[in-house]
């Protein structure tokens, strides 16, 4: 493959030179119903004092707007940079491989709570400073920074989230918004919101909760739902526009996607102002931007953000090896892209910054499903006696650790990243501060990734005879425990990149008929069923790429509390009951795994102190341990290739990218990038 995308960059090269011949004061208070508890907020980290005197970008002066000391906030947010202060100007040139364009969207990152730039926990965004806990943990109360505005100048105030809350998500008839995952008690009604004046939010549950606000910090779409500019939105709203009806809403639904509205209000850096559906977008600076850096010059930097969709990932690899774009993070490269990169980086004037990693917990791996079955629409009182046998099977903890001893980790990595990467098992993020904070911490890291890791055919066929799982005919072939046969179906899908899951499954593939394993590989990549099958718990085992940094804030990888049609993991059905309340999905068997890892995450919930919250983390990891490991890789902690023009400044020399909930690079604060060109 090498070969040839270095005769078509060389292709591409000719075809390129033929072409070319404030003042702060305090915020008001509301009055707090009961003293918040002590050790409840992250510690934050302290802004610099605001400069006396404001700059702005030379495309403003044109432009007929208030002066700068009057579109910025009272609360300005001063932003360090990371070597220099910038100058103004210029296009930062960027590539997405879908219309989405998600890997843009992280850059845009200004949630009310947001990871620090090292990822060692969470500081103010929107907020003047962290939220407070009262009435023993079951009110929550936010304080926003006085004076912002949407990039056309109106306020933002709450009540644009009164209008989300009221008009939008509470609204029965209105399908497209709704309360979100974390916005309901536990008896799964909605919970009671406030907004006692125009900068406080208050949210308040029936239960304490701890883990709420860092929610939000969660990459785009934890956030960027909530942020509805009402005085946009209302002139398309039915109930405000007299359109009665369900069909009122469709031109509401239509105009609300601010990464597809040119000219939708937004509080990011930049906004969108031009947009050509499959060809590309065009962002442009906010001139209300919040932010200053510590000289006074408003932020950002750079002008404009041009973003091409590049479906093909041989042209997109090799335009990037070109030099074409200005600074690339989510490009959809590969580590193993990364000698390639390199061997171009002179000539398309680029560096490779040092420090980014995939941040893989499993690169590859698989979920073992522990709710297997093979019915859409589940019946108990039908189910096959064979989806019974084979999914009890799938949950006997000697069978996943026969699975997990039967794979040639090193293999794995000679074959599918020649050579690079660490063999290890399923773990989250090295990099999560569940690990990271103590020596404890990385104790338990060492445990996780080392449990059942060994190369070793002779154990996993030990596991495999402690399950029953043995050859019952004398054909060579292992059959289940009642003596049926067995075809062990692993799905090769969408999740991560094409050809390493490909490499992978061939290899362990292979592992497994040396041990007497019947193995069929289900390609479903690029089909609708790679997603459909596994969002709905209808597989045996599945290809995934697993990272992740908080699990109270996103839990998928270890705790079942979400269930169908959210990249389900390893408890699809059981993760539907707790997420539904019980309405839906099934009932942990009491003592089972999925049971005691729902209760540790509802601890969590409640418990203030941050470290025994990264202790309950801990006897989590303990379960997957003693009971699993329900989710099993091959190797991890892969460097992941970032790629900037030599020009391109203030890049920050560390990052997680693999997981997308930390919003990485956002939360590097790329409004203080800036290209000396």
């Amino acid at each position: 493959m090498k070969k040839r995308l270095s005769l078509l960059f060389s292709v591409l090269m000719i075809f390129a030179l033929v072409v070319t011949g404030c003042k702060q004061t305090p915020a008001p208070t509301a009055e707090p119903t009961t003293q918040a508890p002590a050790a409840t907020a992250v510690p934050e980290t302290k802004e610099e004092p605001a400069p006396s005197k404001y700059k702005q970008a030379p495309m403003l002066d044109s432009m007929n707007l208030p002066p700068v000391e009057e579109r910025l906030p009272l609360d300005v947010m001063v932003v360090p940079v990371v070597d220099s202060i910038g100058k103004y100007g210029g296009t930062w040139n960027d590539v997405t491989w879908w219309e989405g364009a998600g890997n843009i969207l992280m850059k845009l990152y200004d949630p009310p709570v947001r990871w620090k730039a090292d990822l060692t926990g969470y500081e103010p965004g929107l907020l003047t400073e962290m939220p407070t806990w009262s009435d023993g943990g079951k009110t929550i109360t936010f304080k926003f920074r006085r004076g912002i505005k949407w990039s056309d100048g109106e306020p933002f105030t709450m009540a644009d989230m009164k209008f989300w809350w009221e008009d939008m998500a509470l609204n029965e008839e209105y399908k497209t918004v709704s309360v979100p995952w974390w916005g309901r008690n536990t008896d799964g009604t909605p919970i009671t919101m406030e907004f006692p004046d125009d900068y406080t939010w208050v949210l308040k549950f029936d239960a304490p909760q701890y883990i709420m606000p860092y929610v939000l910090a969660q990459g785009h779409w934890e956030w960027d739902p909530l942020m509805k500019p009402a005085h946009f939105l209302k002139q398309y709203h039915p109930e405000y526009e007299g359109k009665a009806g369900a069909e009122g809403y469709t031109e509401l639904d239509l105009m609300d996607r601010w990464f597809d509205t040119p000219g939708y209000p937004c509080l990011m850096a930049w906004c969108l102002k031009e947009y050509k559906a499959g060809e590309y977008r065009l962002l442009e600076r906010n001139p209300y931007y919040w932010k200053v850096d510590p000289e006074g010059n408003q932020l950002p930097y750079i002008d404009y953000i041009r973003v091409e969709v590049v479906e093909d990932n041989e042209v997109r690899l090799l335009q990037v090896a070109q030099g074409r774009y200005d600074c690339n993070f989510r490009y959809n490269g590969s580590p193993a892209d990364t000698p390639f990169l390199l061997e171009n980086a002179e000539a398309g004037d680029f560096r490779l910054v040092d420090g980014w990693m995939n941040g893989a917990g499993a690169w590859p791996g698989i979920i073992v499903n522990q709710d297997y079955h093979t019915a859409m629409e589940y019946d108990p009182a039908t189910e096959p006696e064979i989806d019974v046998e084979v999914r009890k099977l799938l949950r006997d903890k000697n069978f996943l650790r026969g699975l997990s001893h039967a794979m040639d980790r090193q293999r794995v990595i000679d074959v599918a990243w020649d050579g690079i990467g660490e063999a290890k098992n399923f773990t989250i993020s090295p990099q999560s501060p569940h690990f990271t904070s103590s020596p404890e911490g990385m104790a338990v890291y060492e445990k996780w990734a080392n449990a059942y890791a060994e190369y070793s055919p002779d154990k996993a066929k030990e596991y495999f005879d402690a399950a029953g799982f043995v050859d019952a005919t004398g054909d060579g072939i292992r059959d289940l425990p009642s003596g049926k046969e067995f075809t062990l179906v692993i799905q090769l899908n969408d999740w991560s990149a094409a050809t390493v899951n490909t490499e992978f499954v061939e290899v362990y593939k292979k592992n497994l008929e040396d041990i007497g394993v019947k193995v069929l590989i289900d390609n479903a990549i690029g089909t609708a069923d790679g997603g459909s099958n596994r969002d709905n718990g209808l597989f045996m085992v599945a290809t995934t790429h697993a990272s992740e940094l908080d699990l109270w804030t996103y839990p998928d990888w270890v705790f079942p509390v979400r269930g169908v049609g959210e990249g389900t993991r390893a408890f699809p059905m059981q993760g539907q009951y707790y997420k539904t309340g019980g309405e839906d999905g099934w009932e942990p068997e009491p003592g089972s795994p999925a049971a005691r890892l729902q209760e540790i995450y509802r601890q969590g919930l409640q418990e203030p102190d941050e470290q025994k919250r990264h202790e309950l983390v801990w006897e989590a990891i303990d379960v997957y341990i003693e009971e699993g490991p329900f989710i099993i890789g091959a190797a991890g902690d892969q460097p992941q290739p970032v790629v900037c023009k030599n020009y391109f400044k203030n890049v920050y020399e560390y990052g997680v990218i693999g997981p997308w909930a930390p919003g990485t690079p956002g939360n590097s604060n790329p409004e203080q990038y800036w290209m000396d060109k």
